[in-house]
């Protein structure tokens, strides 16, 4: 029986999670004099296919953020997704689209400017705003 209420719990945990709205956070250390380049391409080649995802319903909302003055992680994108499985497919599709369209030269020069990343996946459980 405590096997069953086990194998339970850790079902429903894993289901609200895979339901809950979530924001995905992309961080990025981008070499400080390369930033604003990083920004403009991200602009003209990534910036486009993730909005028209928000666009087509498939993402809830986008942006990134940038500061010269703080931590090392200078440069943040971010995504918000009705759940989980919602997100991996608008990602897949989005960076499916970004490889496609971007030439192979401007992507190896937007990864050359990163000096590190990291992804982190939180559950939204709180939100307002007007």
């Amino acid at each position: 029986m405590r096997f069953i209420i086990k194998i339970s719990s850790v079902f429903l945990i894993y289901n609200v999670f895979l339901s809950a709205q979530i924001m995905v956070i992309s961080q990025n250390k981008v070499v400080f004099s390369k930033m604003k380049e990083y920004q403009d391409l991200m602009e003209k080649h990534w910036n486009p296919v993730f909005d028209k995802l928000v666009d087509e319903g498939k993402l809830n909302e986008v942006g990134s953020l940038s500061h010269s003055w703080g931590d090392e992680w200078n440069i943040v994108g971010y995504y918000k997704a009705k759940d989980l499985a919602s997100f991996e497919k608008a990602w897949s599709e989005g960076y499916k689209k970004f490889a496609d369209n971007t030439p192979q030269n401007v992507r190896n020069r937007i990864t050359a400017m990163i000096i590190e990343h990291k992804d982190n996946i939180y559950q939204i459980k709180h939100s307002y705003s007007k």
